[in-house]
């Protein structure tokens, strides 16, 4: 089975494929590319399927032909960034060819037909028909716009990107690339793979939840990937789903909290009653971890299965709208917890 990476290298080669935002106009642009990033082999290995056209010379005149092996260019660019990837072994060379193809975007490529239609109409006032919509912004108001008008490709590169802890920023008329996070995911212990292999030997069944919540995400399913993290909060601490006091028992029996241990039930600790039932009149015990977990499986319901559940006023609906930021949110906690779970385990 494919990993979730190479899953998000496929999607990227799709999208790159489409032509749509990021272009290949003529046969430099690869080897441009390719040379800029370090990797001038890779373009002499698959120059065939990279550029668009061949010339002919006959009667002393050169004559441009489309290429007909470029209906390979898909498979060409997916080889590439396994290639330079090297499942995650290679990161150095791999964030600085990403970062080569990203400097190669034009943003006008970017932006959705309407607005870069009425931009390019401008552009007889502006030098840069993007000063219209920039001008006077700092980069994180740009880059703000941008992702507000881009097209469905974009936003799901980089989606996708964020699957590989990479993101796009934003610099003088130019899309750059950034780190996802400030560490890397290798020092977080946060990586998917890994992440997988381990949940598939000891919870298989959060692993199917897992790999469900980051597929929803790369393709912008906000809802899903949420209620895809509540099931794995609950199947983390016992596959018994629709058993809330079975599951709430497996995060007190796991949880760390000083004399959690002492506690007759886990609802006790939610309905503020533990400090009664065991006796305590001037000692508070938080039970602070327990608190936060459930406080996220609380979140992803409420964001996730229980979206369309807000409260009516007046015979007015009121429900929460779940947006792709949320997403990315609950599922980093909720990778965070299954590193935490997997220190604790190995601990004990």
């Amino acid at each position: 089975m494919d990993t979730i990476e190479d899953i998000s290298l496929s999607r990227i080669a799709t999208i790159i494929s489409k032509n749509s935002i990021i272009r290949t106009v003529n046969n430099t642009k690869w080897d441009r590319v390719l040379s800029n990033a370090g990797q001038s082999e890779l373009f002499n290995k698959y120059n065939y399927a990279l550029t668009p056209s061949f010339f002919n010379h006959y009667n002393g005149r050169d004559y441009e032909n489309d290429n007909p092996r470029f209906s390979e260019f898909y498979s060409a660019i997916k080889a590439i960034l396994k290639t330079v990837y090297n499942h995650g072994k290679n990161s150095e060379a791999f964030t600085k060819l990403i970062g080569t193809i990203i400097e190669e975007i034009d943003i006008m490529d970017v932006l959705n037909e309407e607005v870069a239609e009425n931009l390019r109409g401008n552009d007889w006032i502006y030098e840069n028909p993007l000063e219209e919509i920039f001008k006077g912004c700092s980069n994180d108001q740009c880059l703000e716009k941008i992702n507000k008008e881009a097209k469905k490709d974009y936003h799901e590169l980089v989606h996708n990107l964020h699957v590989l802890n990479l993101d796009i920023s934003y610099s003088n008329y130019q899309l750059v690339l950034r780190p996802f996070t400030h560490q890397g995911a290798s020092e977080l212990n946060r990586n998917p793979s890994l992440l997988m292999d381990w949940l598939e030997t000891e919870f298989p069944i959060v692993a199917k939840s897992y790999k469900d919540a980051l597929e929803a995400y790369v393709k912008g399913l906000s809802v899903s990937c949420i209620a895809n993290c509540r099931n794995i909060i609950t199947g983390i601490f016992d596959n018994s789903k629709d058993d809330e006091t079975r599951w709430l028992k497996g995060l007190q029996k796991l949880s760390t909290d000083t004399y959690i241990e002492n506690v007759s039930s886990p609802r006790h600790i939610i309905d503020n009653v533990a400090k009664k039932e065991l006796g305590l009149v001037n000692v508070d015990f938080k039970y602070s971890r327990f608190r936060t977990i459930y406080q996220l499986y609380s979140l992803s319901s409420d964001l996730g299965p229980h979206i369309n559940e807000g409260p009516m006023i007046e015979g007015v609906h009121y429900p929460e709208k779940a947006t792709m930021n949320d997403a990315l949110w609950i599922l980093r906690m909720t990778e965070d917890l299954l590193i935490w779970i997997k220190e604790v385990k190995a601990g004990r």
